[in-house]
């Protein structure tokens, strides 16, 4: 049994805006502010948004090329070899298990804001929507493109109120960005590349298009359109959200915090309307991330990389077993921050990094897979943004690269289990 080609070109587009904005869009402007400072986390946006560009044109080549729920990681195996496509699944099996609860987290403290409820019932939140997002995709993708649709649109009516609401922000930052533009030379390196690995998060989700291409109809053309699509839709939101967190900071404005800019909302008319699509954006982009998370690890469990019963799927093609895997392993790590185990930002730049070591890994297959001038190019491009974004990690680095060498002996050690079995 396979995965069935039942997404349509507007439910690919709508599934990329909902994986990619999400849970930090009110947040991430305010913490890129305290990781970097003002003038660092302006210029961080357009930045990172360059960053991107690259990396979506390589997603999206090979995207083209190979339609898998492996996605990266099947990718990985056509360039490099099968120990490859291991070591890589492994990476996004614990980024996954990573950084999706510390999204809902993040999302869910906006929920308890906007409910004023107390700090206590953040955990029980986020595990709320992670279950209800578990069993929307239980159901198949007819149920979670609906909920998906509703969000996109949610979107832009939440943007276009945070801008009605301060509608001076916007002529204020963009004063900012010429005062800060002039002073590019003053601004510390290390604060610019502070606040573009915080704003890095905002652009994570390319990546989980290439798990869902398995189930795309109308070809390599509908691909192509959502991608592009897509691109354009989240850069214009952006670029609107980097304006008005630019005018805020400049005007004195408190957007700090993982609440950030639904500070912006308080004692306004349009809260009225704005907290419910908050609401709504936060389960979609949840619901979005938890399917591209279970096509991954379906995928692993049929490839024998992680346990075989994960690769099973029930009577309406759904890979439930993996759903409920990863419900539970995102319900640990809530627990674990709930806790104080550690912080929202440092489980940010760890996630982060894991990614980054992805998409070195995806460059390095690109251009193994394509010759041209045009592939070197974009390939050249893409490597020089991550490495500018790796260069600060330091000792965390170790954690992906120790998965690298955990995917490369279990390769081997699968290899030698027939041999071993024969003899």
């Amino acid at each position: 049994m396979s995965l069935k080609k039942s997404m349509s070109v507007p439910q690919g587009v709508v599934l990329a805006i909902c994986t990619i904005i999400g849970s930090g869009l009110l947040g991430l402007p305010g913490l890129a502010i305290e990781a970097g400072g003002g003038a660092a986390a302006a210029l961080a946006w357009p930045l990172t948004m360059l960053i991107s560009l690259p990396l979506v044109v390589i997603f999206l080549s090979l995207s083209l090329r190979v339609q898998s729920s492996g996605g990266v990681a099947r990718y990985a195996a056509m360039a490099l070899g099968d120990w490859a496509e291991t070591a890589v699944s492994l990476i996004f099996a614990i980024t996954f298990m990573l950084c999706i609860p510390i999204g809902t987290y993040m999302g869910c403290i906006y929920l308890q804001n906007i409910f004023g409820l107390p700090e206590s019932s953040v955990i029980w939140l986020a595990i709320g929507v992670l279950s209800v997002s578990t069993i929307v995709n239980f159901f198949g993708l007819r149920p979670a493109s609906w909920i998906n649709i509703a969000s996109a649109l949610s979107l832009v009516l939440l943007v276009v109120l945070i801008v009605i609401s301060q509608p001076d922000l916007l002529a204020k930052g963009t004063t900012a960005y010429r005062h800060y533009a002039l002073s590019l030379p003053d601004v510390p390196i290390s604060s610019l590349w502070t606040a573009a690995a915080v704003l890095f998060w905002a652009f994570l989700g390319w990546e989980n298009l290439s798990f869902g291409t398995e189930e795309v109809s109308g070809g390599t053309k509908a691909i192509k359109t959502i991608f592009a699509v897509g691109f354009v839709l989240v850069t214009a939101i952006y670029a609107a959200l980097a304006v008005v967190a630019t005018g805020a900071e400049a005007s004195g404005l408190n957007i700090h915090g993982v609440a950030g800019l639904l500070g912006l909302l308080d004692g306004s008319p349009l809260a009225i309307v704005a907290y419910p699509l908050i609401v709504l954006v936060v389960l979609a982009n949840v619901n979005a991330w938890v399917f591209a998370a279970s096509r991954l690890i379906y995928s692993a469990g049929r490839a024998h990389i992680l346990p075989s019963f994960l690769g099973h799927l029930a009577e309406n093609s759904m890979p439930r077993r993996s759903l409920a895997f990863m419900l539970v392993a995102y319900i640990c790590i809530c627990t674990a921050l709930h806790l104080g185990l550690f912080s929202i930002t440092d489980g940010l730049m760890l996630a982060n990094q894991n990614f980054i070591v992805i998409y070195l890994a995806v460059i390095l297959c690109y251009v193994r897979l394509n010759r041209s001038l045009f592939a070197r190019l974009i390939a050249l491009l893409a490597v020089a943004s991550s490495l500018f974004l790796v260069a600060g990690f330091g000792w965390t680095l170790l954690v992906p690269l120790a998965l690298i060498l955990a995917g490369h002996q279990l390769e081997q050690r699968r290899r030698l289990r027939p041999a071993a079995l024969a003899s």
